[in-house]
């Protein structure tokens, strides 16, 4: 009898650990997808009675709803090459086929920056956004 539940547990303890392995990969496969899927568009405010700052959207066209975005701010000379760089977290909610507005500091060097995101959280997958018939469609006989 204890041979028995001694043999279920096993067998019950293999089972959550592979679960838990096939979710972790199937997470990681994700979130590389989703990464593929997201770009960021930005400009330099113009507010004169502001900080300076780079203010923009994420734009995310996966399925998935993201957030906690961790994003590079680099700061680039004249030739592109990178004069240094910065992470900024912006908590933003980001739905799937949607955007995430941010707004991050303004390196003090640099003539031009490049944002991307760096990390992000996968919320959940979406569903696509249903059809509505055309009216063409619902008066047809």
């Amino acid at each position: 009898m204890s041979r028995l539940l001694l043999a279920l547990g096993a067998i019950l303890g293999v089972m959550i650990a592979l679960t838990f392995l096939d979710v972790t990969t199937v997470n990681a496969q994700n979130k590389a997808e989703v990464a593929r899927m997201l770009r960021v568009e930005w400009e330099p405010t113009t507010e004169t009675f502001s900080r300076p700052a780079l203010v923009g959207f994420v734009y995310n066209d996966s399925t998935f709803r993201i957030g906690s975005l961790r994003l590079r701010v680099e700061a680039l000379d004249g030739t592109n090459q990178v004069l240094s760089e910065a992470l900024h977290w912006a908590y933003v909610d980001v739905p799937a086929r949607g955007r995430g507005a941010f707004r991050v500091a303004r390196p003090r060097e640099g003539e031009t920056f490049r944002i991307s995101v760096e990390s992000f959280v996968l919320m959940a997958r979406e569903a696509p956004p249903r059809e509505v018939p055309s009216r063409e469609a619902q008066q047809s006989p």
